[in-house]
């Protein structure tokens, strides 16, 4: 790995913590490099401004969902098991009291930029998509019941999840989380 490789990372990873814990507006390019111990013009040279920043974090996140989601779907074939598997992705942020990246940009949105919001858009469909297909699969392969659209179903799942970051974090409770996902399952099992 390069040098240049590590400190883009580093930036990422710095942004992306702090974007999950005080919003996209709550830190600024001297806060990621306080951290870091660079100045903000290295910043600046990896992402010449907050926008590309943005971008740059929700590509990474995407990136990630979609890796999780495909090792979610190549450990089993059961539409139940990769519910919980979505639903795991969705309990880390909670651990370390913090909600997902997608969550506190959402709550930033009439801030961000056109590109962002498109990005950040992506980044739903793919969830959404993903859980329409396993919604379905389950479903028809009789391993899931539930009444009416599957668009409908994934929408509502996603929400919980989301709303369930939200609860969880302002109780200081990761078993809330817990307990709202392990429901959502429920509801759904024949």
């Amino acid at each position: 790995m390069t040098k240049t490789k590590n400190t883009s990372e580093q930036i990422l990873d710095t942004a992306q913590a702090m974007v999950q814990e005080f919003g996209f507006n709550g830190f600024s390019y001297a806060h990621i490099a306080e951290k870091v111990g660079i100045r903000t013009a290295s910043i600046h040279y990896y992402f010449p401004n907050k926008e590309d920043l943005g971008e740059a974090l929700i590509a990474r996140y995407l990136k990630g969902f979609h890796a999780a989601s495909a090792q979610i779907d190549a450990g089993t074939t059961d539409n139940l098991e990769r519910l919980y598997g979505f639903t795991r992705i969705f309990s880390g942020p909670v651990q370390d009291n913090s909600t997902c990246l997608s969550v506190m940009l959402s709550s930033d949105l009439a801030t961000l930029s056109e590109k962002v919001r498109v990005e950040l858009a992506g980044f739903f469909n793919a969830n959404l998509s993903y859980l329409e297909r396993v919604l379905e699969e389950g479903r028809q392969a009789g391993q899931l019941q539930f009444e009416g659209e599957v668009k409908a179903q994934a929408h509502q799942f996603l929400a919980s999840l989301q709303g369930g970051q939200l609860l969880a974090r302002g109780f200081r409770d990761p078993d809330r989380f817990e307990m709202i996902a392990k429901g959502l399952i429920s509801a759904l099992k024949v």
